[in-house]
This record gives structure tokens, sequence and C-alpha cells, in this order.
């Protein structure tokens, strides 16, 4: 679910929901370290519910408080969304490239 890509970049892939948010904070702390700059492309990271939405924005926002400068590449819309709606898009230190615009389900 998680890799290093060759650049630093951290790579989040597969399907995420509220029961793998602790493991998935615990590797990403792993793989993040105390890095003063953290890439997360999240291009084919899909959160399932709401409960993964929530971890994964409490993830960042763990990564930011650390000291480090976190972009999100690719986040899903309902990521993006949350992150505008409880304000942390102003905070330094956090930044949205490219989010996805998703299409509803048919």
């Amino acid at each position: 679910m998680l890799r290093r890509e060759a650049d630093g970049t951290i790579a989040l892939c597969g399907e995420l929901d509220a029961a793998g948010v602790p493991s998935l904070r615990a590797r990403l702390q792993v793989l993040a370290g105390s890095a003063a700059v953290c890439r997360l492309e999240l291009a084919t990271l899909d959160l399932l519910d709401a409960g993964a939405v929530i971890g994964m924005l409490e993830a960042v926002r763990s990564l930011v408080s650390g000291g480090a400068d976190v972009t999100l590449v690719h986040a899903p819309q309902t990521l993006a969304h949350t992150l505008y709606r409880v304000g942390a898009l102003g905070q330094p230190g956090l930044f949205l490239v490219e989010p996805r615009e998703e299409e509803p389900y048919a």
C-alpha cells in the first residue's frame, strides 16, 4: 500500500478504510521519518469511508506538526475537500497539487 519511489516520493495505493488507518499511519511515520519535505502521491489511493478520510487528514496534520513540508499530489476529491473545509489548506507546510476530480458513480 505504501512504497518509496526513487525520487523520495511516498506513493500510497490501493483502498483504505477506517480499519486500515492505524497501520497506514504507523507505516507512513516510518517512511517519512524526520524528513523536512514529504511528498505523497495519492493518484491510486481510494478512500472507502469517512474514517479513511479523517485518518488521512490526521496523518497529514501529524506530519506537518512534526515539522515536515507536506505536498499531496493527486489527492482524492474527498480528502482535498475535507482539507479545504477544515481550513488545513491555509496551514503553513501543507501543499495540494492537482487534486483529482472524480466522476460520480453511474
